[in-house]
């Protein structure tokens, strides 16, 4: 028996927490490894292992704040109880040792299959291993984890062919080498927190390296990334997501030289990246051909490389490797055979298995494992012994993406049973993007139909039923439909003064729903104060003087509502319409021949809208500003020289639409250029009509006209 050494933190931490690390996580580790336990420690009493496990996760507590292992401990500390469960008895401890040996075992054997397979092709053309191919089949051999000793003493039971050896590759140039590791671990990380591979800055933007000129776009881009870090909870992501947005600020909204550089140090990591793959594959085949070369292109493209970028790379390694690249196979072969575009059979000739193969990788790409797994299996049956590895590692990752699945079935389906369609609603957009075609388990309803149910369960108490309703005298399918994709919004919003703070109050239908809370700047624009799951929230940076106004919007499953406001008025009481009253009645066209913008349709008399007044117009630094109203997102600004507007739509006047969006840009309303002076100007307030139609107050208040001079 292995005996147990004491518990050393800083060994642990480079021995087993960097390794985990490198590997790519928890989920490549067994239990054995990660608590640092010997593997045959079946002599330990249970105490000294619960011991051992206690000394370990109390280490992990402590780098919950480590730079560099921050997020991997947070998951460990989270699955602590699953993952120590079968090492606190020596029953359960002996079955979970036997599991692991065997594990490891074949782990350890297929560390040398992708070697052995190359050394095998390589013998069958040459009759022996060129000199000039041992770098290559080092590199290899490192893909599986071996070193160069390792990979030697594995060539010794072949012959070695004198040849002349391939030159040193060129290092490209860029950024220094510390600021590209701090934002490739900074990439990794959001990519962990968020659920998404993120390889660039250019990609954290939305954009390409083709896009490093455009610096107009990337400001744009930067300025939307900054607003979304300030609406994050405080917390890690938010961390990540603000350093994230000072590189790109320094390195990309600058453009000129330092873009263009780190635009090439996308480029030159990706080549590294690329170059043991295509090496292999030009090391076996002469060439990059069809099933390998769509392969590396899209891992090109997975590495931050737009696609013509890719294949260039591709074609010059190619060319370093002494290879080319094409969908024919290499010289060396004796027949050209045209690989099956049906349903292949298995004496369709050699590499019959390669259509399959590219069908379950496509598969895998766009999120349907199932697919994936079945063209899999019908290229297992057309295997002609050359593509063992790949088959199995397509395979594996598609069994991995269904055993996934069918654990986030079950959080759906406990969640369903709970009533918790919030987090129904989280589980199933996993289920969305990666894994579309997996079966629900029995008595469950089809993903679409679990998604149909979430929404419509988290929209609030006035939606419709789920299944067939009555139809009303009058189709309105505009209406019916809008409540099953935003949730109601909060009412009875208040603000109150308290000890120094703002004290903001809403009511919400939704039990389990993210608010948004904005307060209105002296200038019209908004700020976001904070993020709540309470219907309650304390705001210390609001002004002294008054009590702003503030906006409410409720965040359930992603899908926001509209906005609740503390001065909003409260809602007239309904009134029913008349029967057959038509929703508006167009305006005469005018009688002179001066072109207007088109405008809306007044308000029908009879109507129930309400149109606030618009107060506090003035002219301000070249604009129109006023005090927008509540629940309002378009108004009409109408001019009219020799006297005041007779009506928003009166034909002798100039109008035009602004919206509260267009507003808060531009700090009020702006004149036209070419407006003569003196001039009257007035604003009314818009609504929509149930059908969408844009519905104009019938005349302008007393406080929306203003006179310039």
């Amino acid at each position: 028996m292995t005996p147990m050494p004491p518990f050393d933190p800083n060994d642990y931490r480079k021995r087993v927490l960097a390794a985990i690390a490198k590997r790519g996580g928890p989920d490549l580790a067994d239990a054995f490894e990660l608590y640092d336990l010997p593997l045959d420690a079946t002599g330990l009493t249970d105490a000294e292992v619960a011991a051992r496990l206690d000394e370990v996760w109390g280490f992990w507590q402590r780098q919950r704040d480590h730079p560099k292992y921050r997020t991997l401990v947070a998951r460990l500390v989270d699955e602590h109880e699953q993952r120590s469960a079968p090492l606190r008895s020596a029953t359960s401890r002996a079955a979970e040792a036997a599991r692991v040996r065997a594990e490891r075992d074949e782990r350890g054997a297929a560390r040398y299959e992708i070697l052995d397979t190359a050394i095998t092709r390589l013998v069958e053309r040459y009759g022996g291993v060129p000199a000039e191919k041992v770098a290559g089949l080092e590199e290899i051999g490192a893909l599986g984890g071996l070193t160069a000793a390792e990979v030697a003493v594995r060539l010794r039971r072949h012959r070695v062919l004198p040849d002349a050896t391939p030159a040193p590759d060129a290092v490209p140039g860029g950024l220094t080498a510390q600021r590209r590791a701090q934002i490739r671990a900074l990439l990794t990380e959001w990519g962990e927190l968020c659920g998404e591979r993120v390889p660039t800055l250019f990609a954290l933007l939305g954009l390409t390296i083709t896009d490093a000129h455009d610096g107009m776009e990337i400001r744009g881009r930067a300025d939307v990334l900054h607003r979304r870090a300030r609406e994050m909870r405080p917390g890690r992501g938010r961390a990540v997501l603000d350093e994230l947005g000072v590189h790109v600020r320094e390195v990309l909204t600058v453009g000129g030289p330092l873009a263009d550089a780190y635009a090439r140090a996308v480029v030159a990591d990706a080549t590294e990246a690329l170059r043991p793959k295509v090496r292999a594959a030009i090391l076996i085949e002469d060439r990059l051909i069809g099933p390998d070369y769509e392969y590396l292109a899209g891992e090109g493209e997975q590495l931050g490389l737009d696609r013509a970028t890719a294949e260039r790379v591709l074609a010059e390694l190619a060319a370093e490797y002494g290879g080319g690249v094409g969908h024919a196979p290499p010289a060396s072969t004796p027949a050209r055979t045209t690989p099956p575009t049906a349903t292949p059979a298995p004496a369709g000739g050699p590499r019959a298995w390669e259509a399959p193969l590219k069908g379950a990788r496509a598969a895998l790409r766009r999120g349907r494992p199932a697919e994936a797994a079945r063209l899999a299996a019908e290229a297992h049956a057309l295997d002609d012994g050359t593509a063992g590895t790949q088959l199995r590692t397509v395979a594996d990752e598609a069994q991995r993406v269904l055993d996934e699945a069918a654990a986030l079935w079950r959080e759906v389906a406990a969640a369903r049973a709970a009533g918790r369609y919030a987090d129904a609603s989280r589980a199933l957009a996993q289920l969305q993007r990666r894994a579309l075609d997996a079966p629900p388990p029995p008595g469950q309803p089809t993903l679409q139909e679990a998604i149909d149910e979430a929404r419509r369960a988290q929209a609030g108490p006035g939606t419709a039923p789920h299944g067939p309703t009555s139809a009303p005298p009058t189709p309105a399918p505009p209406p019916t439909a809008a409540p099953a994709t935003a949730p109601a919004p909060p009412t009875a919003v208040t603000a109150q003064q308290a000890d120094g703070a703002v004290v903001i109050t809403w009511s919400s239908p939704h039990p389990a729903a993210d608010y948004k809370v904005s307060r209105q700047r002296p200038d019209g624009g908004w700020s976001v104060v904070g993020r709540t799951r309470d219907t309650r929230l304390e705001d210390g940076g609001a002004p002294r003087r008054a009590v702003p106004v503030y906006a409410v919007v409720a965040v359930v499953g992603g899908v926001p509502s509209a906005e609740a406001r503390s001065d909003a008025r409260p809602a007239p009481a309904p009134t029913p319409a008349p029967a057959p009253a038509p929703a508006a009645t167009p305006p005469p066209a005018p009688s002179t021949p001066t072109p207007v913008a088109p405008r809306p349709a007044p308000s029908a008399p009879g109507l129930p809208v309400d149109f606030p007044a618009i107060t506090n117009v003035a002219f301000t630094d070249g604009r129109v500003t006023f005090d927008w109203p509540p629940e309002v997102t378009e108004v009409y600004v109408t001019s009219r020289v020799g006297g005041a507007p007779r009506s928003p739509v009166d034909p002798t006047a100039r109008s035009w639409k602004v919206t509260n969006t267009r507003y808060q840009i531009d700090g009020g309303a702006i004149l036209p250029a070419d407006l003569p002076r003196p001039a009257h100007v007035a604003v009314a307030a818009c609504r929509r009509g149930p059908d969408g139609t844009l519905l104009l107050a019938p005349d302008f208040a007393p406080t929306a006209h203003l006179l310039l001079d």
